[in-house]
């Protein structure tokens, strides 16, 4: 019985990656008044943050709903597959939340035959972005390598240990109105010129040091990923600066060579809270 993987949009995946390695997407969805886009699907990066940037209000954003969950799960299970189903951060969303309703939903019979539980494995990444996509590249390799459900997972849980993501934004406006700010709303009281370094840590963004310029902030970014040692996989990503984050990723030549590294964007749930000028170095050590 083979596996199959899900996870959610705010992974950044790159369309090509999660195709090559059989990852399924569920989208979360973006709000723009009254106007509900699907994050990747309806709406993608370019298009939200020229609307991102030109709105008088913050978009808003919304879990997958339960139903949206069921129909991923159902097929898959109906085909003979098990499922490693690995989101973003509790603390961040009810993404997990409609996840473990609507397992319930199909191991109670609610939606068609009921399912072994068994054959569902729900995890907390207590991560976002890439740093989640990371995890569930590490996934999908097990998978590859006729790993069952719960080798899967436990390659999951592994890779989530060894993570690390740090976040370069212009600005703490976006997570701050957002209110996702966590424990970085230390930095709030900081000069507009500052430029915040966040992590994250136990499922919340934490913060990492105030940069006093663009330039000092990317060479700090860059030292601490060096500081990780050897790297399993690395990623770069942006909002709205791509030739920076090539300038980046080949800085980081030394680590790892620059076909090896994943560029990605920073998609329309994410950025909603990272804003434009956001850019991202997320790694998995060895």
């Amino acid at each position: 019985m083979a596996v199959k993987l899900v996870t959610d949009s705010t992974s950044d995946l790159p369309k090509e990656l999660a195709g090559q390695w059989d990852i399924t997407v569920v989208p979360c969805n973006v709000h723009f008044d009254d106007q509900v886009y699907k994050d990747g699907i309806d709406i993608g990066p370019d298009e939200f943050y020229d609307r991102l940037v030109a709105a008088p209000r913050l978009p808003t954003t919304a879990q997958p709903s339960v139903n949206d969950f069921v129909e991923v799960y159902r097929p898959l299970l109906d085909g003979g597959h098990d499922v490693v189903s690995v989101h973003l951060s509790a603390k961040f969303s009810g993404t997990l939340n409609s996840a473990y309703q609507a397992k319930e939903a199909i191991v109670s019979g609610e939606s068609g035959g009921a399912v072994d539980p068994a054959r569902i494995n729900i995890i907390d990444s207590r991560l976002t972005s890439m740093c989640l996509g990371m995890v569930a590249l590490e996934a999908a390799g097990a998978i590859s390598r006729g790993g069952d459900r719960e080798t899967v997972a436990r390659t999951a849980g592994e890779a989530i240990e060894r993570s690390h993501c740090y976040f370069l934004l212009d600005t703490l406006e976006y997570l701050q109105k957002g209110g996702r700010i966590g424990k970085a709303s230390a930095f709030l009281g900081s000069l507009l010129s500052i430029k915040p370094i966040l992590t994250i840590r136990d499922g919340e963004a934490h913060p990492v040091e105030r940069a006093r310029t663009r330039a000092r902030g990317l060479q700090r970014l860059l030292d601490m990923v060096r500081a990780l040692g050897p790297l399993g996989r690395l990623s770069v990503l942006y909002s709205t600066g791509a030739g920076e984050a090539e300038a980046v990723r080949d800085r980081l030549g030394d680590l790892m060579p620059a076909d090896q590294v994943v560029m990605a964007r920073f998609g329309p749930v994410v950025g909603t809270y990272l804003g434009p000028g956001a850019l991202g170095v997320t790694a998995l050590s060895r």
